[in-house]
Formats: C-alpha cells, sequence, structure tokens
C-alpha cells in the first residue's frame, strides 16, 4: 500500500508534460516487461482521472497518451511471447510469477478465445501475461490487434471515469465539509472494505 501512496504523490507532483509522459511510460511497462506485478497500471489511471476532473489534464490529450501507451505494451508483450514462445514461462521473469497467475491466463485464453483478450484486460497480474500466452497459443497477430484495441478503447476510459468520479465527489465534498473531513472519510471507508475483504475470506475458507 505505502508503494502506492508513495507513487501516487510523486505523479501529482509532476509539471503536466511530465505526467504525461510518466503515465505512458507507465502503462506500457506494465504489461510490456511485467511492471505491473509490482504497480499495477490501473492506479496510475486513477490518479490521471483524478487529475483531469480537478482541471490539471486535458481529458482528450490524457485519453489518447494512455490508450496509446497501453497498446503499446500489450503489443510489446505479444511480440515477447512470439520470439521466446513456451520458455517465457521457465524463463527468469517467468518464473516470479505466481504458477496459479499463469494458470488462470492460459484457462482464461483457451475457454474464452480472442475475447479473454478483451476480459483480461480488467484482471490485475492477468492482464499482464494474457497477451504473451495468446502468442504463444499462436493466435494471429492481426486477431490479438483487434480484440486489444478493443480492450483497452473499454478500459482506459472506464478506469479513467472512476477516477473522474472520485475526483468530482472530492472537490464537492471538500466544498462542503473540508479537505481533512474527506481524507478522513477516505481512510475509513478503505478500512472497511479491507475488513469485509478478510472475513469474506475467512468465510470462505471455513464453508
Amino acid at each position: 500500500m505505502e508503494i502506492f501512496v508513495v507513487f501516487v504523490d510523486w505523479l501529482t507532483r509532476l509539471p503536466t508534460g511530465w505526467f504525461y509522459l510518466s503515465a505512458a511510460v507507465v502503462l506500457t511497462a506494465e504489461v510490456g516487461i511485467l511492471v505491473g506485478m509490482v504497480l499495477p497500471a490501473a492506479t496510475t489511471m486513477l490518479t490521471v482521472g483524478f487529475l483531469a476532473r480537478a482541471g490539471d489534464l486535458d481529458v482528450p490529450t490524457a485519453l489518447a497518451v494512455t490508450s496509446v501507451a497501453a497498446m503499446l505494451g500489450d503489443h510489446v508483450a505479444f511480440l515477447e511471447g512470439r520470439l521466446v514462445g513456451p520458455r517465457l514461462r521457465r524463463g527468469r521473469f517467468g518464473r516470479r510469477i505466481d504458477a496459479d497467475r499463469w494458470e488462470r491466463a492460459e484457462r482464461l485464453l483457451t475457454t474464452g478465445g480472442g475475447s479473454a483478450i478483451v476480459l483480461g484486460r480488467w484482471t490485475p497480474y492477468v492482464r499482464t501475461l494474457v497477451p504473451r500466452v495468446a502468442a504463444v497459443a499462436g493466435l494471429p497477430y492481426r486477431r490479438f490487434a483487434v480484440y486489444d484495441a478493443a480492450a483497452v478503447l473499454v478500459w482506459v476510459p472506464g478506469i479513467f471515469l472512476i477516477g473522474y468520479l472520485a475526483g468530482a465527489s472530492y472537490l464537492r465534498m471538500s466544498g462542503v465539509i473540508g479537505t481533512v473531513a474527506v481524507l478522513v472519510l477516505a481512510v475509513g471507508a478503505l478500512a472497511g472494505a479491507v475488513v469485509w475483504a478478510r472475513r469474506r475470506k475467512e468465510r470462505n475458507r471455513s464453508s
């Protein structure tokens, strides 16, 4: 959690041009070089949406930059899978990823075909593996490119919108009850979500 707080704080302090560049690098690297194992790009997209609502970013420019960057990362990953093949999973980076995540990506592609690329984009960690698994499985590049474009053009605006709406709520609430109170409410909501998730996990284990 701490790394996300530090990362978001660093992003929000950058000049606009550098922010666009940094966001693009993170989105490309998340899938392209597996940075998503440490820093999921959804965090970046939420921040982009939040800052756009605050008026610090131009919405069309932000969406264009982030969409191109996300697609580029997916295509780099597909190319890696095509070049390295089955050896990818046994390589240095492949061994750092849990076997369960590889299996989830493979099952998703096996059962869903090309549509798995669209669904996998919404699943943390799995979206970093799906392009590679698709390439190893022999999915034609043109088919991958079509499905990937559809996935990115839904995912990027979707996560952006969540951040945008959060920014709108923050600005509206802070104008009424103050910034400190908003932060207290946000922390409380996060704590409640963590407690709920833990209890649900415990119930699943006991059942």
